[in-house]
């Protein structure tokens, strides 16, 4: 059963994760692309480079699938990310859209922001939706810390444990409970094998 635990100290550990590097990347590589992307304000193509440092753009019509290191990514239209970062990637910057990724094992936490709240990521799948005033973020296995606006969480799960981060009536941010949604158990599995892994929920 996915279990959820009161993560103390997270925010002072914050700016520390933020600055340790996980591994040094070459260029992505990209599996698949549709519609309008742009990297860096320039339209991309499926040879289009893409590094730590750049900022990705998908159109209302656009997908993006890529990998980066032992990482893999799907952004669906109209979202905008940014991988923060040198010759090493440091964070993940989701202004606006989806996102579903997997992630390699890793010894620090990779940080990903969003309006709302960060996100610290070590070898886990995750699908995240950022739009103005709603984060919805599912765990959909391993670990996740999920620190902002008063909200500060981990959560782990075997098989998809999903949260909308949202403000309530009082006015602050308050995190509930949510159905599964726009990912599923194929899409993970898509994006492990450009790694030759599988979902932890497949490994039996």
């Amino acid at each position: 059963m996915p279990t959820r635990r009161r993560f103390v100290g997270a925010t002072l550990a914050a700016p520390l994760v933020a600055t340790l590097p996980c591994a040094v990347h070459a260029a992505a590589t990209i599996h698949r692309l549709e519609g309008a992307v742009f990297v860096n304000d320039r339209r991309a193509d499926a040879q289009a480079a893409i590094a730590p440092g750049d900022a990705i753009v998908v159109g209302h019509d656009g997908r993006l699938e890529f990998s980066l290191g032992e990482d893999s990514y799907r952004l669906g239209p109209r979202s905008a990310l940014t991988l923060e970062g040198g010759t090493v990637l440091g964070a993940l910057r989701l202004l606006t859209g989806t996102l579903l990724a997997v992630f390699g094992e890793r010894r620090a936490r990779l940080p990903v922001h969003t309006g709302f709240a960060t996100i610290g990521i070590r070898g886990t799948g995750v699908f995240l939706a950022a739009a103005p005033r709603r984060l919805y973020t599912c765990t959909c296995y391993g670990t996740t810390d999920l620190v902002g606006g008063g909200v500060d969480d981990v959560i782990t799960a075997t098989h998809h444990t999903a949260h909308v981060l949202a403000p309530a009536a009082d006015g602050r941010l308050h995190l509930t409970p949510a159905a599964m949604q726009d990912h599923g158990d194929d899409d993970l599995r898509a994006l492990e094998a450009h790694h030759g892994r599988v979902p932890a929920f497949d490994r039996g």
